[in-house]
């Protein structure tokens, strides 16, 4: 029900003891010194550790474009705008500029808070400074870290989602940053979608943008939505929503900083840069072109007359100080030393506590519900913050009914992966066997793969209880089987990138959120909670496999049936039951 993996023994001996008594007694409250030592001691490290590193930020745009042409990287013929005017929102009519500014802005804070030294490109929207002055700035300062904010933008409204964007492993000009860049735009957009809910598009590597064919320190471009998307336009202009985009910016900055310093790549020295400084502006000799578009937008020439010339321009850029402990050294010994010598883990230990008295109550509650229904239940939940899991005959073979798509699915990706299918060929036949199930599309697929193919999938991956004996709706004496915990083990792939590629786990997680068939364990939740699922169904048999993106935690959650004569409203029941035990925030 807990982590013993991640704790040593007598921790998790105390915790299985707590929970017991929890139990027994209802919810214990931990609290006191020691947990605050521990929270002390953990954020002065963080912060001291922090301190180290350098962030540039820039906002990008500005409030007037700069369309004179200028090299596209250094020593280039190839000329590009200097700074193009950025799209609007097409439901709220704000500017890109704008847009960016404020999350730029809220970005800054996050970042100092947490210690960070931050390089603030600009702070305002009067501004002019080309690209290539934004990469010098950043250059001169040796951030390590150059975060470049944009929205994206598109004749298509119904466009949405975020991308990262890097060089190529082969740039002319900086091809030297392509794994660090690489690095921290995979880490931005991991942490950025996961924070947001905004769909995951792609790392985009492309030697277009000059905006980074001219850093020599490791950059990224987030396009962090679709201003002209009239629902994602409106949700990026709410102050709460920007907060969340920040915090998963600065998430992802953290990760790809921590796994530089454990790679050893994280030494640098410190940025010799005043708070009151100035930087000069580049020369005409390293201008650099257009700020880094996806799609043009219409935007007209300026007036002219309207800038100043490059160098006749100051830039003003500001470092945050490195944020001080909220006690000394010496008060948090003290604290230490009054409390005794064996400071645990209080505060996690507290976390998986509460969380295992929660899981321990509910698979009671599940246990007593199931009792009460007749036929055959099968049940598998797994909560993805804390790993812990409530299993109820989940390794029992039962029939699939439609689940068995989930790794018709799998086989046909594999296949696609290693070049003896052309995925393109089949169309939308793999989205609509998941999100619409249907029948025909999953039998094309059969058919491609061969059901020896599938069934040796399922085996060589571990789904043990998974076997393909006929295609959808032609009987021959036989039935599909496979298991709760071979679904959920399927979707933990699927949700973590890890089925088959990250590639295909996104489009099947896609094709999961676009599901049609929802009256099952989705309706048992909030309408506004975000779902992914899989449903199957046969005269007998209930079935299905969801993914649910709740307020206070991710979960899995499969739940299959049979001889029970229809048993939605029971399926739908048991979820409700699940998502206000572990899914509705406590706030």
């Amino acid at each position: 029900m807990f982590r013993e993996d991640k704790m040593s023994g007598p921790i998790a001996f105390i915790l299985a003891m707590m929970i017991s008594a929890a139990v027994a007694v209802g919810d214990a409250d931990f609290s006191g010194i020691i947990e605050e030592a521990e929270r002390i001691e953990q954020e002065s490290k963080e912060k001291t550790e922090a301190a180290e590193y350098l962030i540039a930020i820039d906002p990008g745009h500005q409030e007037r474009g700069n369309f004179g042409q200028e090299p596209i990287g250094p020593g280039a013929s190839e000329m590009k705008t200097k700074v193009a005017g950025g799209t609007k929102g097409t439901s709220t009519g704000v500017p890109e500029y704008q847009l960016t500014l404020d999350v730029s802005l809220k970005l800054r804070d996050i970042l100092k808070d947490k210690g960070y030294r931050v390089l603030m490109i600009r702070e305002t929207n009067d501004v002019d400074i080309t690209n290539s002055e934004r990469a010098k700035m950043a250059n001169e300062t040796d951030a390590d870290v150059f975060v470049r904010i944009h929205a994206n933008g598109s004749e298509n409204s119904s466009a949405n989602g975020a991308m990262t964007i890097c060089q190529t492993s082969s740039n002319p000009y900086n091809s030297e940053l392509y794994e660090k860049s690489r690095s921290l735009s995979q880490k931005v957009l991991d942490a950025y979608t996961e924070a947001t809910g905004i769909r995951k598009e792609r790392v985009w590597e492309t030697d277009t943008m000059s905006g980074i064919n001219w850093c020599t320190v490791p950059v990224t471009i987030i396009e962090v939505g679709y201003m002209t998307n009239p629902e994602e336009d409106e949700k990026m202009q709410e102050p709460d929503f920007q907060e969340l985009m920040a915090e998963g910016i600065a998430e992802g900055i953290k990760e790809y900083l921590t796994d530089q310093k454990e790679d050893g790549g994280a030494e640098t020295e410190e940025a010799d840069l005043s708070k009151e400084g100035a930087s000069e502006a580049a020369s005409s000799e390293t201008a650099v072109s257009d700020e880094d578009e996806i799609e043009p937008t219409d935007d007209k020439e300026p007036e002219s007359g309207g800038g100043k010339t490059a160098n006749e321009r100051k830039i003003t850029v500001y470092i945050a100080p490195a944020s001080k402990t909220e006690r000394s050294a010496k008060e948090l010994e003290k604290i230490v030393t009054q409390t005794g010598d064996h400071v645990i883990r209080r505060r996690e230990l507290e976390r998986y506590v509460r969380d295992g008295v929660k899981m321990v109550k509910l698979k009671k509650r599940l246990n007593e519900e199931i009792d009460k229904l007749g036929g055959k239940w099968s049940l598998y939940l797994k909560r993805m913050d804390t790993n812990q899991t409530i299993r109820i005959n989940d390794d029992e073979k039962m029939v699939a009914a439609s689940l068995i798509k989930l790794f018709i699915a799998g086989e046909f990706y594999t296949l696609a992966e290693e070049g003896e299918l052309d995925a393109d060929s089949f169309r939308s036949s793999p989205d609509l066997m998941i999100s619409a199930s249907d029948n025909g599309a999953a039998n094309t697929l059969i058919s491609a793969c061969t059901m020896d193919k599938i069934n040796d999938f399922a085996r060589e991956n571990g789904y043990e209880e998974t076997e393909l004996n006929r295609r959808m709706l032609e009987w021959n004496g036989t039935e599909n089987y496979t298991s709760a915990r071979d679904c959920g083990k399927m979707l933990e792939k699927v949700l973590k990138g890890e089925y088959v590629s990250e590639e295909a786990s996104e489009r099947i997680l896609e094709d999961l959120r676009s599901q049609q068939r929802t009256s099952k364990i989705p309706a048992g939740v909030p309408k506004e909670v975000k779902t992914g699922n899989k449903t199957g169904e046969l005269d007998n048999v209930d079935n299905d496999a969801a993914i649910i993106w709740a307020p206070d935690c991710t979960y899995i959650l499969c739940i299959m049936s049979s001889d029970t004569g229809g048993r939605i409203a029971e399926i739908r029941k048991l979820s409700s039951i699940v998502y206000n035990a572990i899914g509705a925030s406590e706030d």
